[in-house]
């Protein structure tokens, strides 16, 4: 008999949700980093078939989705003349859209990454042949912790800060044919949302800042396994179709489009503003 997936034999165990650090100010007192412990799953599927049966061509790995993200700084000035500003690394035209699939390499690749332990290519065993993977990701992001406001001329400082990612990862069979076989999934997230204050000017040390995480902004979460084919329509089309960017392009791509001066996702007034985060 030809080598096939032996019915309802995936599993994906051990679901750890990641835990979002502090955020810190770095060494240089530059950047302020949003990094975290690893999410982490296993996973496995039997393949069945006769002894001396080819597995060549057979993968077994990750795909992942992205399908939220909000990325937003809030900056202003020592004064309520120096102004404020506010960059939206999340919201159109930076970013087109939310949903993407997430590699570590090019996005044609579709596994998450193509290297064990999360990847097996060509499984070599006895049959009824099992084989495990694992996967660990943990997200993280940083920012300047100082901005020139163009309006007024005047260094604005870090105030606040939101990000937070939801993400849904899927334990898939690609067979010789290049059929994707998705088995199981489970939904993750990680958010972060705190305040910001200098304790000196113009030039913080990173010693020199109080960082005040804001109650119920902070944390994580993890779905349990979801046997069979995912269905979400929010991402379900970018997990194994032809996308010309992977999340981390997409995401690469709006840093540099809100940061530029005239962005229409970096907003700048002359005092201390309340900007409207939805937009």
């Amino acid at each position: 008999m030809a080598v096939s997936i032996a019915p309802n034999s995936a599993r994906v165990t051990n679901i750890t949700r990641p835990t979002p650090n502090r955020p810190r100010i770095d060494p240089t007192a530059t950047q302020a980093i949003f990094d975290s412990v690893s999410m982490s799953a296993d996973g496995e599927v039997t393949l069945n078939g006769n002894a001396g049966d080819p597995t060549v061509g057979w993968q077994i790995g990750w795909v992942q989705a992205q399908w939220i993200e909000t990325n937003w700084y809030y900056y202003r000035g020592q004064f309520n003349n120096h102004g404020s500003l506010i960059i939206q690394r999340a919201r159109p035209p930076a970013r087109l859209r939310q949903s993407c699939r997430d590699t570590s390499g090019p996005v044609a690749d579709i596994f998450t990454i193509l290297a064990a332990p999360e990847f097996v290519s060509n499984p070599a065993g006895a049959f009824p042949l099992r084989v495990q993977v694992s996967t660990s990701d943990p997200p993280g992001d940083s920012c300047d912790l100082t901005l020139i406001n163009t309006l007024t001329g005047q260094t604005n400082f870090l105030r606040e800060a939101q990000l937070e990612f939801h993400f849904c990862t899927v334990l898939t069979v690609r067979d010789p044919a290049g059929n994707f076989h998705h088995q199981a999934s489970f939904y993750w997230n990680l958010h972060w949302q705190a305040r910001f204050s200098p304790t000196s000017f113009p030039n913080p040390a990173a010693n020199q800042w109080i960082i005040t995480p804001i109650v119920g902004g902070n944390g994580s979460a993890a779905s349990q396994a979801i046997p069979g084919l995912p269905t979400d329509r929010r991402f379900v089309n970018v997990l194994t179709s032809v996308q010309a960017q992977s999340c981390n392009d997409i995401f690469q791509a709006a840093t540099a489009a809100s940061a530029a001066p005239g962005s229409i996702n970096r907003r700048e007034s002359r005092i201390w503003d309340n900007f409207d985060v939805r937009r």
